[in-house]
């Protein structure tokens, strides 16, 4: 159980470790032990029911006592109802554990059977396996979009497990909205001893105390962990019941349920509830690390911990900490590049916050100039000035996910430059932020503009919308030239992405392999899978693989074989647009 309040690991040793021996064959589904949804029927006897007491002599006082039996058996009866109904909400009202989701086909989610005949414990293990954050931000928005649509329950696991273990990877990945808005998808009486885990942590990722109120005392009794005792004295409090916040405090104290800061923060949580008289400071003195515990107490009493203590935690801190709709704008800012890299932020949410902090007289002077150099992007004079606004954003970035969140704040306003040789300098720049966005047409319109071998042709060979020429060797070979990644991984990227999307020339394709030394179409038990699932033309299955080969601190560590398995099996099932825009991402960010 330790696990389950621990930070997933970022990204692999290696991305060939990526799964288990065996991975490519499914087992075949064993029997569905999905819950039924109807309410379990009472158990008690109905008093009319059980047999008369023989006898003819029953005097006056025998009979009342015989009376007060009957009573009593009937209440116990009552009682034993009672703790058999887990919930009352009509069986009109029930939520079927079938098809579990928050967005439909129809809302622009995967199909109800996008997982096809695939076996569930398969499907769970892939989900197991895939840690996060990923390298793609492009990947973890459609990994978003599969965890968050409506598909049939796969055959062979439970209903609120499959549904806990989708939220607990989109939790991962850096998105706690969606992963809340997925477990309140379940009805309470639904929820098994996974789901109450998961849950826990998803609400505490949201900073939400309240929404663990109705789930407590089923918590305390499935899970028996400290926390889900703990969270029975903030319960208390937030209803007023201060006696027994207290009660819960002192027993939680005694028996050591948490220890520490971790202690002192559910004091302090207590403290904030209805007539709570707890003033606790908070020391963080000799804390090491950050956690989900830790993390949702702060933020639901209004503490910032230090910085120091997520930089030993993963990326999709970042994503949990943007998301948070109890601080300021400007705390929020400073996590807004990061969790846009990760993919739990657009273009329109980064551009709206940084709108906000113009607002705000007391924001740090680091995030007030971003905020001008951006406004100015959107409504300087003239194209001149709004690239040159541009490119001091660009430019005052560290490398890495802050760069990357640069490009996005900026992709609206690149859009809205005219292709212009003028612009030259600053068309890699220009194409790459467009195609954070998805604006593809927009960039596609730069392609007489961009030399041949240069990052804007290469972005535009892999991101254009539309048919193009199969690309030839020598502007391969340009490109090559111009390559500084280590061992040219770049320029490897480049070819898997054309090869996947059947935009290079055969003969080109071969000799360049040559010339890097590399095999894209390099099998592994992953790539079987992924391909297996394209034949059979499973969206879903295709999608939750491609994501689990995307699972590395960056693309610079992804192989080349990876992407092009990613791309050719996301387009052979339809999902052309989505294989463009990570394959493009893939050469901008290796």
């Amino acid at each position: 159980m330790a696990l389950v309040f621990a930070l997933p690991a970022l990204g692999q040793q290696g991305p060939e470790s990526l799964l288990p021996e065996g991975f490519g064959v499914p087992t075949p589904p064993p029997a569905s032990n999905r819950p039924s949804t109807s309410g379990p029927a009472p158990t008690g006897t109905p008093p009319s029911a059980r047999p008369a007491t023989p006898g003819d002599q029953a005097t006056d006082t025998t009979a009342a006592a015989d009376a007060d039996e009957e009573i009593e058996e009937e209440e116990e009866d009552e009682s034993e109802d009672e703790l058999v109904i887990r919930y009352d909400v009509p069986p009109a009202a029930r939520r079927s554990m079938s098809a579990v989701g928050i967005i439909s086909s129809a809302s622009g989610g995967f199909a109800a059977e996008a997982f096809g005949t695939t076996d569930g414990n398969f499907l769970k293990q892939v989900v197991n396996r895939t840690t996060g954050p990923l390298a793609s931000r492009w990947g973890t928005i459609l990994g978003r979009r599969l965890l968050a649509s409506r598909t049939n329950t796969p055959a062979g696991v439970n209903g609120a497990d499959w549904t806990a273990e989708r939220a607990w990877l989109l939790l991962r990945m850096g998105d706690s909205v969606v992963a809340r808005q997925l477990v309140q998808e379940v009805d309470a009486g639904n929820y098994t001893k996974r789901m109450h885990e998961v849950a826990l942590q998803v609400l505490l990722a949201n900073g939400d105390l309240s929404g663990l109120c109705p789930l407590v005392e089923s918590g305390v009794s499935m899970v028996n962990d400290g926390r889900w005792k703990m969270a029975r004295a903030i319960c208390a409090s937030l209803a007023g019941e201060q006696g027994s916040a207290t009660a819960f405090i002192n027993q939680g104290r005694y028996q050591g349920w948490v220890r520490g800061v971790d202690f002192r923060l559910a004091e302090k949580a207590v403290g904030a509830g209805v007539n709570g008289r707890r003033s606790v400071k908070i020391e963080w003195d000799g804390v090491d690390g950050m956690n989900p515990w830790r993390f949702g107490l702060s933020a639901a009493t209004g503490l910032e911990p230090p910085e120091k203590l997520f930089e030993k935690s993963g990326r999709q801190l970042a994503g949990w900490q943007v998301q948070l709709p109890m601080f300021a704008a400007a705390t929020r800012a400073k996590y807004a590049s990061h969790a846009a890299a990760l993919g739990v932020y657009s273009n329109r949410d980064i551009v709206d916050l940084f709108g906000q902090v113009l607002d705000d007289t007391e924001a740090p002077d680091n995030l007030r100039n971003n905020a001008e150099a951006l406004q100015q992007a959107y409504i300087a004079t003239g194209d001149a000035a709004r690239v040159t606004a541009m490119s001091t954003i660009w430019s005052g970035a560290t490398k890495g996910a802050d760069y990357h969140g640069k490009l996005i704040m900026t992709a609206r306003a690149a859009a809205l430059i005219a292709p212009d040789t003028a612009h030259l300098a600053s068309a890699d720049g220009l194409i790459a932020s467009m195609l954070t966005a998805g604006l593809d047409r927009n960039a596609a319109a730069w392609a007489n503009i961009v030399d041949n071998g240069s990052l804007g042709w290469a972005l535009i060979a892999l991101g254009s919308p539309g048919n193009i020429q199969p690309v030839e060797y020598d502007p391969l070979d340009d490109f090559y030239g111009n390559d500084n990644s280590e061992k040219g991984q770049r320029s490897a990227l480049l070819l898997a992405g054309l090869a996947g999307l059947g935009r290079i020339d055969s003969g080109a394709r071969s000799d360049f392999e040559g010339e890097l030394n590399v095999n894209i179409a390099r099998e592994t038990n992953w790539t079987r899978a992924i391909s297996s699932a394209a034949q059979r033309g499973e969206q879903g299955t295709v999608a939750l693989m491609a994501i689990a080969g995307m699972q590395a601190p960056g693309w610079s560590v992804v192989p080349a074989n990876h992407l092009y398995y990613i791309v050719r099996s996301l387009r052979q099932v339809g999902l052309e647009a989505e294989a463009r825009m990570i394959a493009a991402e893939a050469v901008t960010f290796s």
